[in-house]
């Protein structure tokens, strides 16, 4: 039954809402805990061998933390100045506020750009347009996961407003000319992670 609300949920409810930047705000980030990623971070630094990154829409900060633990060079971006507010004083400096519809980097600028549940808050109309900005700033790796229609908290968000299936996600990626590698077994998150690579 839960799958059949989720899935009129997509449908008819989440494209009827409008994207506010302002429900991003002190209340939406505060159940998360604040650490340091090691575990996704360490992953990544196997996997994909970055010497720079960027997490778009890094929310507290976590990930860009993991990363700088293991001597990678990361930034973060989020929309919320709540949520940075809110990161470690250990890497604050490396986030700021900025906008997914403008990020303000050079072509190729970072090894990996990660974005990471981010996709499902934007309407579907520009998403297109959103992953080419983010394949532009990067010159080897995309990571992207996106919130499932399928997912438990699919419509348990108020925010989510752009809920399809995988297969949906890879038909629009793939009609970009973007490549999607096979995402291993073990990758964090990995029934909606799609693992794109530049140049390939």
């Amino acid at each position: 039954m839960s799958r059949i609300k989720s899935l009129i949920y997509s449908i008819f409810v989440a494209p009827s809402k409008k994207y506010k930047k302002e429900e991003f705000n002190a209340d939406y980030f505060s159940k998360l805990k604040l650490s340091p990623d090691v575990k996704k971070a360490s992953y990544y630094r196997d996997f994909f061998s970055p010497d720079n990154a960027l997490d778009v829409g890094c929310g507290i900060g976590n990930l860009v933390w993991g990363f700088v633990k293991f001597g990678i060079a990361a930034e973060g971006i989020d929309i919320s100045e709540d949520a940075i507010n809110r990161s470690s004083v250990e890497i604050r400096s490396l986030l700021k506020v900025g906008d997914i519809f403008n990020l303000e980097y050079p072509d190729n600028r970072f090894n990996l750009v990660n974005c990471s549940d981010i996709l499902e808050h934007i309407p579907e109309e520009v998403s297109c347009d959103i992953i080419r900005n983010l394949y532009k700033i990067t010159n080897r790796w995309l990571v992207l996961n996106i919130c499932l229609w399928t997912e438990k908290n699919a419509r348990l968000d108020p925010t989510h407003i752009n809920l399809h299936s995988k297969r949906w996600w890879e038909k629009k990626i793939n009609q970009l000319g973007f490549v999607i590698i096979k995402t291993p077994d073990d990758f964090p998150s990995k029934r909606n992670a799609f693992i794109i690579k530049k140049g390939a």
